[in-house]
C-alpha cells in the first residue's frame, strides 16, 4: 500500500502479479486446452458417420429423422433394426458384417446405465458396430440400413469431415475450455488449498463437459476403448468434485479450524469410495457410486452450515444454497434415471440432456463463483440466466417428448424462446425485483449516526468505519488510505481517481492528515463524477458536524453536571452536615449521616465524566457493606472482570442505582441476614445476581412500584434484561443480564 498521496498518485506502480511465470503457465494452460480440443476435432472428423439422424420412440424404436440429403429424406420416419455391410472377398464369395441397432445403442454414456444387463448388451451393440465400422475402408463405403417393413436401403456411410461437427460439440468444447481456465486463473492467482480444490473441480467440469461433446458427434460409432475410458473418468471426476467440495466449505470464505483434517477424511472417504467400486457387485455399483458422491456433498452442506453458526459470511450462505440446488437436482437426475416412466425415449433423454443440464448448469456456477461474492448485480444477472437455463432445458425435453422434434431442433427453439423471455423480463426483474437497493439520505444519516457513536467509544475505528461507507457508496476498484492532505474531494486522471480528506477528530495531530485514494467506480465500470465529489465532500462535512455537534453536546452536559454536583455538595450537603450536628439522638445523626455518604457518592458519580468498572465495583462494595452492616447483614461480594472498561455516567448510574434499590428491598422487605452480589463482565455481557435469605416468596406475584419499576427501568436503559426467581431453601435471586454492554450509549 502506498505511504504518501504523491505516492499513491504516481504511474511507477510494481508490474501486476501477472507479468511472469504466472502469466506464462496461463497462456500454456490455454494453448494446450486449445490443442487438446483441436486434436479432438481432427480425430471426430475421421470417425463415420451415418447420413441420416436417429430417434428414439415411446415404443422403444430407433427411427430415421433429419436426412441430410434430398433422396434419403423418404427414409424418414421409418424404424431402423441393424447395418449389414456386403463386401466381394477375392474369390467372389460374399462377407457379411452385421451389426443390430436397438434404443440402448443410442446411449452416449455407459457411466448411466444402471442394469448391468443393459450395460453388457450396450458393450456388445457397440462391439458390433465397431466391427462393421472397421471393416469401411478409410474412404468410407455402402452400409445397408435394414429397415423394418421396408427393403433394405444402401446408404454411403463417410467420415465426418470437420463441416460434419454438430454445433453442439463447439459449444461444449468453448465452455469447456472456459471453466478449465476459470480454473486455472483462480489457481495461479493464489496458490492455495481452497483454490486448487476449486480448480480441480474446473478441470473435472470441463472434462465432463469435453467427453459429452465428442459423445454427441459420436453417435452409433462409439470404439470400446472409448466407452471403457468414458466411463472411469467420468464416474473419477463425479467422486473428485464432491471431494474437493469438501475442501472448498471447511475453506472458503472463513478456515474451520481443523480443516487438514476434515480436507484429509474427504478425500480419504473419496479414494476408499474410489477403491472399492470394482469389488461391489454390478447390480450395486451405480447405486454405490451415487450414494457415495451424494454422502460426500451432504457432508460438504453441513460444514457450510457448521462454518456458517461459527462465523456468518454472506458468500458462506450463497455456496450453500447453490450446493443445495445443485445436490438436489443431482438426486432428480438419479431418482428420474432409476425409476422411469416406463418410456424408454424419455429414459434416454433424461440420461443424455438431462445430465447434460445438470453439468452445464454446474460449469456455469464455477465460472461464475469467483465473482458472485464481489459483484451484486453479477448474481443477479446469474440467476437469471440460471432460471432462464432450467426453462430451455425443459423446453427441450418438451419438444422433444411431446412433439418428436430433432436434436438440434429442439435446443435451438428452446434456446431462442428461453433467450426470448430472458430479454423481455429481464428489464421488468432487475428494476422492479433484484434492483439495488440504494442509500437514501434518511439511511445516509442513520450510518453518519452510527459512526459517530462508534466514534466516541472507539475513536481509533475512523480509518475502517469510514472505508466501509466509502466502499458502500462508490463500490470501488480499490481503495487506499495515506497521508496527505486536500481541503475537498479532488478528481484525478480524468475521473478515474477520487481523493476524499478523511475527517480530523478533535485533538487529532493537524501534521498526520490522511486522505482516501478511491480507484475506479463500480467495480471498474464507471469513472467519478463531480457529483460524486461533491456527495463524498458532503458526507465528510456532515459526519464533522455530528461530532462537533456531539462534542459539544457532551461538553455542555459535563459542565450542567459538575454544576448540579458543586451545588449538591456546597448547598444540601453543608445543611445536612449542620443537622447533623444538631441531631437530638444517635440514631438521627446516624442516619444524617449515611445521607451525606449517599449525597457524596451522587456528587462524585456525577463530576467525574467516566469511571473505571473496577474502580466503581470498589465504591459500590464499600456503600453496600456500610448499608448492609448498619441492618445486621452480611455481603457476599464477587467481581470476575476479564478486563476493565470505562464506564460513561448512564452506565454507572444505572448500575449504581439498581443495585441500591435492590439491597434497599432486601434491608426493608426481606429480613435477610446474608446477601449475596456477584458482577461479572466477560466478553462484553454484564451479569449481575443479587441473592438473599429473606422471606420473601412469589416474585411473579410482586406489585412493581417506583422501586422495583425503576430496576427494570435502568436495566431496560442499559438494554438488558431483569428476572426474579425464588432460590431454595429460602429467598429470592435477581439476575440482571446485558449482552452488549459496551454498545450503550451516553445519554
Amino acid at each position: 500500500m502506498p505511504g504518501t498521496l504523491d505516492e499513491a498518485l504516481q504511474g511507477d506502480n510494481p508490474l501486476p502479479r501477472w507479468i511472469g511465470w504466472r502469466l506464462r503457465l496461463l497462456v500454456g494452460v490455454i494453448l494446450g486446452g486449445c490443442l487438446l480440443v483441436f486434436l479432438v476435432a481432427q480425430w471426430l472428423s475421421t470417425q463415420p458417420r451415418l447420413p441420416v439422424g436417429l430417434r428414439a420412440t415411446a415404443e422403444g424404436q430407433v427411427k430415421l429423422v433429419s436426412a441430410i440429403t434430398p433422396p434419403l429424406q423418404r427414409l424418414e420416419g421409418h424404424a431402423l433394426e441393424g447395418l449389414r455391410i456386403e463386401q466381394m472377398g477375392p474369390l467372389g464369395e460374399v462377407s457379411v458384417v452385421e451389426a443390430p441397432v436397438d434404443i440402448l445403442a443410442l446411449q452416449r454414456s455407459a457411466r448411466w446405465i444402471i442394469d448391468p444387463a443393459d450395460r453388457e448388451r450396450y458393450t456388445t451393440l457397440h462391439r458390433s458396430l465397431a466391427r462393421l465400422a472397421d471393416s469401411l475402408p478409410a474412404q468410407g463405403g455402402v452400409v445397408l440400413l435394414e429397415l423394418e417393413d421396408a427393403p433394405d436401403e444402401p446408404v454411403l456411410v463417410a467420415p465426418r469431415g470437420w463441416g460434419g461437427l454438430t454445433p453442439l460439440f463447439w459449444l461444449l468444447s468453448l465452455l469447456a475450455l472456459v471453466v478449465s481456465g476459470v480454473g486455472a486463473v483462480v489457481l495461479l492467482a493464489g496458490v492455495q488449498w481452497r483454490n486448487a480444490a476449486f480448480a480441480l473441480m474446473a478441470v473435472t467440469q470441463g472434462g465432463h463437459l469435453l467427453l459429452m461433446a465428442m459423445e454427441s458427434n459420436l453417435e452409433l460409432f462409439m470404439p470400446l476403448w472409448f466407452i471403457h475410458l468414458d466411463t472411469t473418468l467420468r464416474t473419477g471426476f463425479d467422486v473428485a468434485s464432491a471431494a474437493a467440495m469438501i475442501q472448498v466449505a471447511v475453506l472458503h470464505p472463513r478456515k474451520h479450524p481443523w480443516w487438514p483434517w476434515i480436507s484429509v477424511a474427504g478425500w480419504s472417504a473419496a479414494l476408499l469410495l474410489g477403491l472399492s467400486t470394482p469389488l461391489i457387485t454390478d447390480t450395486w455399483r451405480w447405486w454405490w457410486i451415487q450414494g457415495g458422491c451424494t454422502a460426500l456433498a451432504l457432508a460438504a452442506i453441513g460444514l457450510m452450515v457448521l462454518t456458517y453458526r461459527q462465523a456468518p459470511h454472506p458468500f458462506n450462505l450463497l455456496l450453500r444454497r447453490f450446493t443445495s440446488i445443485s445436490l438436489g437436482t443431482w438426486v432428480v437426475v438419479c431418482a428420474a434415471t432409476a425409476y422411469p416412466d416406463g418410456r424408454a425415449d424419455m429414459l434416454l433423454n433424461v440420461t443424455t440432456f438431462g445430465v447434460m443440464t445438470w453439468h452445464v448448469f454446474f460449469a456455469s456456477q464455477l465460472l461464475l463463483a469467483p465473482y458472485l461474492s464481489r459483484s451484486k448485480p453479477i448474481l443477479q444477472e446469474f440467476s437469471l440466466l440460471a432460471a432462464s437455463s432450467t426453462v430451455a432445458a425443459s423446453l427441450d425435453l418438451l419438444f422433444v417428448a411431446a412433439f418428436s422434434l430433432g436434436q438440434f431442433a429442439s435446443m435451438t427453439l428452446s434456446l431462442f424462446l428461453s433467450f426470448g423471455v430472458y430479454l423481455s423480463l429481464r428489464r421488468w426483474v432487475m428494476t422492479r425485483v433484484l434492483s439495488r437497493d440504494p442509500i437514501t439520505t434518511e439511511r445516509l444519516f442513520e450510518r453518519l449516526y452510527r459512526i459517530a457513536r462508534e466514534l466516541e467509544r472507539r475513536p481509533e475505528r475512523l480509518d475502517d468505519l469510514m472505508a466501509r461507507l466509502m466502499r458502500e457508496l462508490f463500490d470501488p476498484l480499490d481503495t487506499a488510505l495515506v497521508k496527505g492532505d486536500v481541503s475537498s474531494s479532488t478528481l484525478r486522471g480524468n475521473g478515474g481517481i477520487l481523493i476524499v480528506p478523511l475527517p480530523r477528530l478533535s485533538g487529532a495531530d493537524g501534521s498526520n492528515a490522511r486522505v482516501f485514494v478511491l480507484k475506479h467506480a463500480d467495480k471498474g465500470r464507471r469513472l467519478f463524477t463531480s457529483e460524486d465529489a461533491r456527495l463524498a465532500d458532503r458526507i465528510v462535512e456532515q459526519l464533522h458536524r455530528v461530532l462537533t455537534f456531539d462534542r459539544a453536546v457532551e461538553q455542555g452536559r459535563s459542565e450542567e453536571r459538575l454544576r448540579i454536583a458543586q451545588d449538591l455538595h456546597d448547598d444540601i450537603g453543608a445543611r445536612l452536615l449542620t443537622l447533623m450536628y444538631q441531631a437530638p439522638n444517635p440514631e438521627i445523626e446516624d442516619y444524617i449521616r449515611h445521607t451525606l455518604q449517599d449525597l457524596k457518592t451522587l456528587t462524585r458519580g456525577l463530576a467525574v465524566q467516566s469511571h473505571t468498572l473496577i474502580d466503581a465495583a470498589s465504591e459500590w462494595k464499600r456503600d453496600l457493606s456500610h448499608r448492609l452492616h448498619a441492618a445486621r447483614c452480611e455481603l457476599d461480594w464477587v467481581l470476575r472482570c476479564s478486563q476493565d472498561m470505562e464506564l460513561n455516567v448512564v452506565q454507572w448510574s444505572a448500575l449504581t442505582r439498581i443495585l441500591r434499590e435492590l439491597v434497599n428491598n432486601t434491608i426493608s422487605h426481606a429480613r435477610a441476614n446474608r446477601v449475596r452480589i456477584e458482577l461479572s463482565l466477560d466478553d462484553d455481557q454484564l451479569h449481575l445476581v443479587v441473592t438473599d435469605n429473606g422471606v420473601g416468596r412469589a416474585p411473579e406475584t410482586w406489585s412493581h412500584g417506583l422501586g422495583l419499576g425503576g430496576v427494570r427501568k435502568r436495566v431496560k436503559q442499559l438494554g438488558g434484561a431483569v428476572a426474579w426467581r425464588e432460590v431454595e431453601p429460602r429467598g429470592i435471586c435477581c439476575e440482571v443480564l446485558v449482552e452488549h454492554f459496551s454498545a450503550q450509549p451516553n445519554s
